[in-house]
């Protein structure tokens, strides 16, 4: 059985799932909740005292599952930051969460956000969380919407601070100096600049980076004829699919700078896939809110069962298995001029065609054909052919690889990384 304790900012952790900061981290009674799923660690809620975040419209999540299953994950929301007064949660909230994380062995992350760019807001926070016990705080610097409802001189509140490594550096290096426990810096997936601003707050002294918060989001009924939910612009959580861009946004953060990152999931693979993207901590939220609590140990259970299956004995192991491979897309070896007629053709196995024409029916270059009553496998015009690749991710008995033409060598399975065949 492997062995899934791990380190996270100079602290240990007994398994490197947990749950990132949302409504679950909010009250004692459900932190228990996730806690008795056997997570590792978790993420209050965040606090704050901004004007607007605190009062939602009630109700204030829109799930879009019933637009489609493919929207199964992905919703809409225009709650943000926590409602309690901050005195509330200080009191008696945060002590009882803290009681409750160390009868369950589970790291306890406090989350909070001052006024945007005045480093000032955010430090009375960070003192009064490490008086209390905290061990480690995360500044939420990248919410997609907290100026709801805010007066304007809160403006740059969430996203804008995220965005500029300039500021980031400046804010990040205060709260380093205020306290004497590790700063988490929160990521927003707006960011274009992601590695200037990973490398700023690296440099300012932050001991992890968290990433990545939600996108903006809307949604429209087609029905109605209205908005879904509020009329605005909020927080938009995409689903699963989102792991496509987190991962990349991860990448360029582990692939710049050293400190430890700690990313959100779906799965038990998503969790490997980024603890391989050299993730330090691995979360789920928006997996919590639309597959319930028990995904935590189900994903658990599962990660475990691979690793022993994959035989890894360790989290070391895998941590950080890609991060030396990533690399710049202009870098890959490539054909000085692409030649008119491909080179990398399918190869079509007689064994596993099962006859059912997805090839042909989407090949975006209307190269392969089918004669369905035949029961012949398909066949490629390489005169139309582009060498794309398409076919074979959705042949759904694997029996379609990608070759050169000319060698018959096998340049791509559908698995792994393409064969540097220039």
């Amino acid at each position: 059985m492997a062995d899934l304790k791990t380190t996270f900012c100079g602290l240990e952790v007994k398994n490197p799932i947990g749950v990132t900061s949302c409504d679950f981290g909010g009250h004692e009674r459900l932190i228990r909740r996730c806690g008795e799923q056997g997570i590792g660690w978790i993420i209050g809620k965040t606090v704050h005292k901004i004007d607007g975040p605190h009062r939602w419209p009630r109700p204030f999540f829109y799930s879009l599952k019933r637009f489609g299953s493919d929207l199964k994950d992905s919703w809409v929301c225009s709650q943000m930051f926590h409602n309690i007064p901050y005195e509330q949660w200080l009191e008696k909230e945060l002590p009882k969460s803290l009681q409750t994380c160390k009868e369950m062995d589970t790291l306890f992350i406090g989350s909070c956000s001052g006024i945007g760019p005045v480093a000032e807001t955010w430090i009375p926070f960070l003192k009064d969380m490490e008086s209390a016990g905290v061990n480690c705080i995360e500044l939420d610097t990248g919410g997609p919407h907290p100026t709801f409802g805010a007066v304007a001189a809160h403006k740059d509140v969430g996203a804008p601070l995220a965005m500029d490594p300039d500021t980031a550096y400046a804010v990040t290096k205060a709260c380093v100096e205020a306290v004497n426990v590790p700063i988490i810096f929160k990521m927003t997936p707006q960011c274009v600049n992601m590695a200037g601003v990973a490398l700023a707050v690296e440099n300012a002294g932050a001991a992890a980076i968290s990433a990545n918060n939600a996108f903006y989001g809307c949604w429209i009924d087609h029905e109605t004829g209205s908005f879904y939910g509020v009329p605005a612009s909020m927080g938009g959580l995409i689903g699963r699919p989102w792991q496509l861009f987190s991962l990349a946004k991860i990448m360029e953060i582990t692939a710049t700078v050293k400190i430890p990152v700690l990313g959100g999931v779906f799965t038990y693979d998503d969790v490997a896939r980024h603890l391989m993207a050299n993730c330090g901590l691995v979360g789920m939220c928006s997996a919590v809110y639309s597959r319930g609590v028990k995904v935590l140990s189900k994903t658990i259970t599962e990660f475990d069962k691979w690793m022993d299956k994959k035989g890894y004995q360790e989290i070391g192991d895998i941590q950080g298995k890609v991060v030396k491979d990533f690399s710049y897309l202009r870098d890959w070896p490539r054909e000085e001029v692409m030649s008119e007629l491909t080179p990398i053709i399918p190869k079509f196995s007689s064994e596993k065609c099962n006859h059912c024409g997805i090839c042909e029916d989407l090949c975006p270059y209307g190269a392969i054909f089918l004669n369905r009553d035949a029961k012949e496998i398909p066949t490629a015009k390489r005169e139309y052919c582009f060498g794309c690749g398409w076919c074979v991710g959705h042949c759904p008995k694997k029996a379609i690889e990608m070759i050169h033409a000319d060698t018959n060598e096998m340049v791509w399975d559908g698995t792994g990384v393409i064969k540097q065949w220039v």
